[in-house]
C-alpha cells in the first residue's frame, strides 16, 4: 500500500492549496473589492480579472486531485478484498479516501453548478459598466446603476458561497490527511 501514498501526498496537499486560495479570495481579496472606496467599475474589472485568472488555476488542480482520490480510492478498494496485513492497511484507509474523492467530486458540482455561472454573470456586469464609463467618461445612467447594484450583491453572494466550497475542500483535505496516517 506504500505505493499509493504519493498519490494520496498529491491529492491532500491539492485540496489544502485549493482550500487556501478559497480562503484567501473570500475574507481578504473579495471584501476589498467591495470597499465603497473603490469605484464599482474598478472593482468590477478587478473582480472579472481574478475569477477569470483563477479558472487557470484552480479547475486543473482540483481535476488532478479529484482523479488522484479515485484512483486511490479505487486501488484501496481492489487492495482489501485481498487477505492479509496489506487487505487490512487498505479497509482502514478506504472509508478515508472513499470521503475525500466524493469531497473532491462535491467540490467541482459547486464550483460548476453555482460558482462558475454566478462568475459568469459578474463579468457580463463589470464589462457592461466598463463600455459605460469607456464611451461616456461616466457611470451615472439606470443601467450603469442596475450593473453596479447587481455587482455588489453578486459579490457578497459570491464571497458566502465560496466559503461553502472551501469548507468541503477543507473536508476533502482533512479526510485525505487522516488517511495518510494510518500506517499498517
Amino acid at each position: 500500500m506504500d505505493y499509493i501514498e504519493p498519490l494520496q501526498v498529491i491529492s491532500t496537499m491539492g485540496a489544502a492549496i485549493n482550500f487556501g486560495g478559497s480562503a484567501l479570495q473570500t475574507p481578504l481579496i473579495m471584501p476589498m473589492l467591495q470597499l465603497p472606496a473603490v469605484p464599482s467599475h474598478f472593482a468590477g474589472h478587478q473582480t472579472a480579472y481574478l475569477l477569470h485568472n483563477s479558472e487557470y488555476f484552480f479547475p486543473p488542480l482540483n481535476a488532478i486531485c479529484t482523479l488522484m482520490n479515485l484512483i486511490c480510492t479505487g486501488i484501496t478498494f481492489y487492495s482489501s478484498r485481498g487477505t492479509g496485513p496489506s487487505a487490512a492497511l487498505a479497509s482502514a484507509k478506504l472509508p478515508r479516501l472513499a470521503v475525500a474523492a466524493v469531497l473532491n467530486l462535491a467540490t467541482t458540482a459547486w464550483a460548476l453548478t453555482i460558482m462558475v455561472p454566478m462568475n459568469k454573470k459578474m463579468t457580463v456586469h463589470a464589462n457592461e459598466m466598463e463600455k459605460e464609463i469607456k464611451e461616456e467618461g461616466k457611470g451615472e445612467s439606470g443601467k450603469f446603476k442596475s450593473n453596479e447594484s447587481e455587482l455588489r450583491r453578486l459579490q457578497k453572494r459570491w464571497q458566502r458561497l465560496n466559503m461553502g466550497r472551501a469548507t468541503i475542500m477543507v473536508g476533502s483535505a482533512l479526510a485525505g490527511f487522516s488517511a495518510l496516517l494510518i500506517r499498517a
